[in-house]
């Protein structure tokens, strides 16, 4: 982090792309927190004997797809992905996708959860799937306030399914530009001083449509039809992302995508 909080790290070509990530090919050596650094001409030294060679790394670019199905036909393909998925390991607010699945079907489930968070956040994130099928304009605002900063962590699980929520709102907004979704977008700011640095400036990271890169290549599968098949490896890779955070991105994003549904769905 830097003097003027902007966010950076770096790991090892295993890890997932992300706009704010460096990859570098060797094992990083132990860091303690709050390490100094220094960047200079194309070398970034840290704590403070270590030297990276900076270069000119190619930069990444997330990817994008340039064919997008009509949206009438979404809500299908929304469905038929999500209830495939594999819910045995699934984690943190992933334990709500088959609850909020019943829900576009007409037919809503009740579950119990031991978890205090979960049991908190369970009605929260029906109403917040509830407001985005019957298109409830008003309510995202009122909802996500319950939310913010809700769980553990550097990024709580509250916020990770908001930016999941966003992200996909970002991504049906440019992909279906003759329809007006900015009423489900946020006012990220106001929620500065309530969540971790680190996952406010992922929130706004996530509502600018920036994420990791498997999150951008699941839902550009899905927006362009893209086979289960094609987009699983992506599922695995997301949902290995930090104790629950990959899954509770994946159910934000599937609640934002039922803003496609009609209200006589």
């Amino acid at each position: 982090m830097t003097e003027t909080d902007e966010l950076f790290w770096i790991t090892t070509d295993d890890a997932p792309m992300h706009r704010r990530c460096a990859i570098i090919p060797s094992p990083l050596p132990g860091l303690s927190a709050g390490s100094p650094f220094r960047v200079a001409d194309h070398h970034l030294t840290l704590d403070p004997d270590l030297l990276f060679e900076i270069g000119n790394p190619p930069v990444w670019v997330a990817p994008r797809t340039n064919r997008i199905l009509d949206i009438a036909s979404l809500p299908v393909h929304i469905h038929s992905f999500f209830s495939q998925l594999d819910l045995s390991q699934a984690k943190g607010f992933g334990n709500f996708i088959p609850q909020i699945l019943a829900l576009t079907e007409n037919n809503p489930t009740q579950s119990k959860f031991t978890d205090p968070i979960l049991q908190f956040s369970h009605p929260l994130i029906v109403d917040m799937a509830h407001t985005c099928l019957d298109h409830q304009l008003s309510r995202p605002p009122e909802i996500a306030d319950k939310l913010i900063g809700l769980g553990t962590g550097l990024t709580p699980s509250g916020d990770d399914f908001l930016g999941g929520m966003l992200f996909a709102v970002h991504h049906l907004q440019a992909a279906y530009p003759d329809f007006d979704f900015t009423a489900y977008k946020l006012q990220i700011e106001t929620y500065r001083s309530r969540t971790p640095f680190i996952s406010f400036t992922l929130l706004k990271d996530h509502a600018s449509g920036h994420a990791i890169e498997p999150l951008h290549r699941i839902v550009n599968d899905i927006l362009s039809g893209g086979s289960f098949e094609s987009i699983s490896p992506f599922v695995s890779q997301l949902t290995r992302i930090g104790h629950s955070t990959g899954w509770d991105l994946l159910t934000g994003l599937l609640t934002g995508l039922l803003i496609t549904y009609h209200n006589g769905r």
